[in-house]
């Protein structure tokens, strides 16, 4: 009798799964309930799984899951964890299957050139899972035809760098192949003259005392001597004040907000043209970062210090630094001293605040007080990462204002 009842048993189930098309998660469990003559609050309270919740797991509408909740699933279902977990994909990807309809080849490029993660987190991508999306807005914004087409840049830049130093390469390489395309796309026709930028470098200084125009008015006579300046935006684990890299053999300087001081601004496109000066057949022929420990020339880290106190004493040196501390809290003294030697008065309190001798707690909140709203500057050259232009629309109308 227990064998007929066994072979019955076995007969109908063959049967039910003939009748059935495919088993899902949620007719697995809808069979289980029913053999309980379980609700499906019930049942949830049972598994101690909120019924919202579950509801997602069963019907692959949550894309996220607590790997427990699939451990007490499995033990209630009496099948295998890993046999639930596919269960609970297959669901997921019939209700997304738009998300990953892109070629494996792409998703797994996508995965190992870009940190989608740190692109979502400034804005520019609002779904790091669809890879359609994915696909469409890089290539949008940088002018390729298919994901396959980026490269992350081979050339070496030199890098105006803040104390804290990048983590993620993907990011930085991202970044620098953006400033890459953005350049090409402005396609400076003008040579390069170094006589000309050493003869027009002792005017730059006082622009700085102009917050709205200055920086843009430099920014243009630069073109002209063959020198293309941007601006960029950063992200957040980047750390960059700005870069120098060669485009068409021509030297291209990135700026980006660092910090947002005013003063930042300038100390990096001073530092970067340090570089465009005294480095560009290196930076030029990419060998800007191929150091030969027999070599006597200075390595890169030298270089970059080289760079700093060449942009330091440029703008406002050690000297009147020390000259100027004893008056520092003398606003109307200051803003004298300031015009006196060509700089805003902010550069002189941000300066203040950075040097390791100072021992003032008050000096950071001084320069925050003091340093002038730099939106101006930053919408006129700006393509936010949260709804950027494409490359290509970004730079038309500053060809029109700006690089002309």
């Amino acid at each position: 009798m227990k064998n007929r009842i066994n072979r019955q048993t076995s007969i109908e189930d063959l049967i039910k799964g003939v009748s059935k098309p495919e088993w899902t998660l949620r007719s697995y469990f809808n069979d289980r309930i029913e053999e309980l003559s379980l609700t499906f609050t019930a049942s949830a309270d049972l598994l101690n799984i909120q019924t919202r919740t579950l509801k997602g797991i069963l019907d692959g509408t949550q894309k996220s899951v607590d790997i427990t909740n699939i451990v007490k699933l499995a033990e209630f279902l009496r099948l295998e964890n890993q046999v639930v977990f596919d269960l609970y994909l297959e669901s997921l990807n019939n209700n997304f299957e738009i998300e990953s309809s892109l070629e494996p080849e792409k998703i797994k490029f996508l995965k190992e050139n870009f940190d989608l993660a740190a692109l979502k987190k400034a804005g520019f991508l609002s779904n790091i899972n669809n890879y359609v999306e994915l696909e469409g807005k890089i290539t949008s914004f940088l002018g390729l035809n298919s994901i396959l087409e980026y490269q992350p840049p081979k050339q070496k830049a030199a890098f105006s760098e803040g104390k804290i130093k990048p983590k993620n390469q993907l990011t930085r390489d991202f970044w620098v192949s953006t400033a890459n395309e953005l350049f090409k796309e402005i396609s400076n026709p003008y040579e390069f003259d170094r006589d000309k930028l050493i003869e027009y470098f002792p005017d730059i200084r006082r622009y700085c005392t102009s917050v709205n125009l200055g920086l843009f008015n430099v920014i243009r006579d630069l073109y002209r001597l063959g020198v293309t300046v941007a601006y960029l935006p950063s992200f957040s684990s980047l750390h960059l004040r700005g870069a120098t890299i060669s485009i068409n053999r021509k030297p291209c300087i990135v700026l980006t907000d660092y910090r947002g001081f005013y003063s930042t601004f300038w100390f990096a496109l001073i530092h970067e043209l340090f570089h465009v000066i005294f480095d560009w057949d290196e930076i030029k022929t990419n060998r800007y970062h191929i150091s030969d420990p027999n070599s006597e020339q200075l390595t890169v880290a030298e270089r970059e210090v080289e760079a700093d106190n060449f942009a330091r004493t440029y703008l406002f040196s050690d000297e009147k630094l020390a000259f100027i501390k004893p008056r520092i809290k003398d606003e109307t003294y200051v803003n004298g001293f300031a015009e006196a030697n060509h700089v805003h008065p902010s550069f002189i309190y941000t300066f203040y605040a950075f040097d390791p001798k100072t021992k003032d707690r008050q000096a950071w909140p001084i320069a925050q007080k003091n340093n002038p709203d730099i939106k101006p500057i930053i919408n006129l050259l700006d393509n936010d990462w949260k709804n950027p232009k494409s490359l290509k629309e970004y730079v038309k109308p500053l060809k029109k204002k700006l690089y002309n």
